[in-house]
């Protein structure tokens, strides 16, 4: 316990100049969720340093700024979600309503009023007091797991958004954010344990937890890439794909029957899948088409996403090159990138997706002699 000012300290340290440089975006991608990420960092550092401050009487000497501080938390989960929010959303954009998430912190904020003019608290009967006290320590318990909740479900469901505009997901699936709230639930526990069993064995790994997600978090936000890299104009249209708020405009007659003869030749002799970044919009545009007409005639004509209706073709040409002369050229990784997969592991996992069998087992069941064999 000698030891939780101290680290504490340097982890606090470590969490501001995060926050600081998501701030000034020096990556210069995903603008407002990096914003709203700093800030969360920022305000998570502030907690983290109440325990050295408190250590060094800080509460005593200036009391409405350590106020102030211990009111921050309240702002930290809604700034949580809000990052979530703007990191998965293909077009998001500010609107007021959303500020009813910051109440919390407003209402706590105005009932501190008093103290931070006269140095004193409100009195009120014990009974009083006692229910106070209650929900001032309840709500941000309460307020910290629903926001990771909705947050991580957000996040779920932003993987399946993605494979509708995109034929690959491993630079955009955000698996490190997934990662990080499966920490900061760790960190919840660990903070449930302060507040209300006080378990002695797990009070000893809670600086320890806070210091290493913190630089967690610095290694893979400092590698993120820009999660939809696209035009104002096709950020709208992907906008009503994705969220559905809007009914796809139907694609009908002649026009549908034209977008899927040029869709069968562009996956046909021209095998536009095989291109590694093959997006939505890249489909589109090479169809001659918008995002929406092209996202329905997959929908409609094929019954799947853009996601697997690319991926399937993939696959085929896989099977072609691991039947053919080119299985002794290539290792498994090669195979993956001449087929438009951009890693080994998802070529893997589609490929068991599609066929039941790794594309290993696939080469044996077919007779074919393995490399080893051949040597």
């Amino acid at each position: 316990m000698m030891n939780f000012p101290i680290i504490m300290s340097i982890t606090s340290g470590a969490a501001f100049l995060l926050g600081f440089l998501l701030l000034a975006h020096l990556r210069k991608v995903n603008f407002i969720a990096n914003t709203c990420l700093g800030l969360f960092i920022i305000t998570l550092g502030l907690e983290m340093i109440e325990i050295p401050l408190f250590y060094n009487n800080f509460n005593l000497r200036h009391p409405n700024l350590y106020e102030m501080i211990g009111l921050s938390r309240f702002l930290t989960a809604p700034l949580l979600y809000f990052s979530i929010l703007y990191f998965t959303s293909v077009n998001k954009k500010f609107e007021y309503k959303m500020l009813w998430h910051f109440l919390p912190f407003v209402f706590f904020f105005i009932f501190r009023i008093p103290f931070f003019i006269t140095g004193k608290n409100i009195e009120f009967s014990p009974q009083t007091a006692r229910m106070f006290f209650f929900v001032l320590q309840m709500t941000l318990p309460v307020q910290a797991l629903i926001y990771w909740l909705v947050s991580f479900v957000k996040l779920h469901r932003h993987l399946r958004n993605l494979r509708q505009i995109s034929s690959s997901t491993e630079q955009n699936d955000l698996v490190w954010l997934k990662y990080f709230l499966l920490i900061l639930l760790l960190i919840i526990v660990v903070w449930f344990n302060l507040i209300f069993f006080n378990l002695g064995y797990l009070i000893q790994f809670t600086p320890f937890t806070y210091l290493l997600s913190v630089f967690f978090l610095a290694y893979f936000s400092m590698q993120q890439n820009e999660i939809f890299d696209f035009t104002k104009s096709e950020l709208n249209e992907l906008s009503s794909i994705v969220s559905k708020k809007e009914s796809p405009k139907r694609v009908a007659g002649k026009r549908l029957k034209e977008l899927d003869e040029k869709l069968r030749i562009l996956t046909g002799s021209e095998k536009v899948y095989l291109e590694n970044d093959l997006s939505l919009p890249k489909l589109a545009q090479r169809l001659d088409a918008s995002c929406n007409e092209t996202s329905f005639v997959i929908n409609e004509l094929y019954q799947d996403n853009f996601y697997n209706y690319i991926n399937r073709y993939r696959i085929e040409e896989a099977k072609s090159l691991l039947l053919s002369n080119k299985y002794y050229q290539l290792n498994i990784l090669g195979i993956a990138y001449e087929s438009g997969f951009n890693s080994k592991t998802t070529f893997n996992t589609t490929f068991k997706k599609f066929t039941g069998m790794s594309p290993t087992q696939f080469v044996k069941a077919n007779g074919v002699l393995t490399k080893d064999t051949v040597n």
